[in-house]
């Protein structure tokens, strides 16, 4: 707990709120009367998004409410967030059932993702907002530098679809599920993504939007390569 206290930048008065923070449903599953950290996952989700909006708020004193949201979103999707809850090494500290922790459910992105939103939480009720601030500032960095990074592969399915609408394409994506396996608690989706009669792309994931998302971005990669091959052999 120390480890990870210095890592997420804050000592906690209550400790107990961070052991509820890192506490999976799964880990009291046989024992509804002890604590999770759903309901501070519901909080920490508040307290990121208001923190957020206030800072790209005053970065981008010249955007739009739309232009604003688009970016938030950026951040509080959850791979963003998982990639923060690795950096934290979060994982390491989650309690839950051994069967979750044999599957890896650690290591699941949603599982990080609750787990970091609950944390958040958990520095609010300890230690008031600007505690909570200072924490989630630290941890994402320079917002515009990641901003630059991070929107070459967000929502790569509507950035697909603009693509198609600006070339006038009259072909419709289609998401065809491929594969679906897996316990309702750990499901394995495959998705092919066709447009015409081409399959352009592939994805994987533990849900049908992530496996989406990566064939969105598979086709994206696709689409891009085709463009600069046609170009290269125009300007010859």
């Amino acid at each position: 707990m120390k480890d990870l206290e210095r890592k997420i930048g804050y000592n906690f008065l209550q400790k107990e709120l961070l052991k509820q923070a890192l506490t999976h449903p799964s880990y009291n599953e046989h024992d509804q009367s002890k604590k999770d950290n759903q309901r501070m996952e519901f909080l920490g989700d508040s307290i990121l998004s208001t923190i957020l909006s206030e800072a790209l708020f005053n970065l981008f004193p010249e955007e739009d409410e739309g232009s604003l949201s688009r970016k938030r979103a950026v951040f509080i999707r959850g791979s963003s967030l998982a990639k923060i809850a690795n950096k934290l090494k979060i994982q390491e500290c989650i309690l839950m059932s051994k069967a979750e922790l044999k599957n890896k459910g650690n290591q699941r992105s949603s599982t990080l993702e609750d787990a970091l939103e609950a944390i958040i939480g958990a520095v609010f009720l300890d230690g008031g907002l600007e505690n909570a601030k200072q924490c989630v500032l630290k941890w994402f960095g320079d917002l515009k530098k990641s901003l630059e990074l991070e929107q070459l592969n967000y929502n790569p399915k509507g950035q697909l679809q603009e693509i198609l609408q600006e070339g006038l394409s009259q072909n419709k994506i289609q998401y065809q599920l491929v594969k679906e396996e897996g316990p309702p608690h750990n499901k394995h989706f495959e998705i092919d993504l066709i447009i015409g009669k081409k399959t352009l792309g592939f994805g994987k994931g533990k849900t049908k939007k992530e496996a989406e998302e990566q064939a969105a971005k598979m086709a994206l990669l696709k689409i891009s390569d085709d463009y600069k091959s046609s170009h290269a052999r125009a300007s010859k």
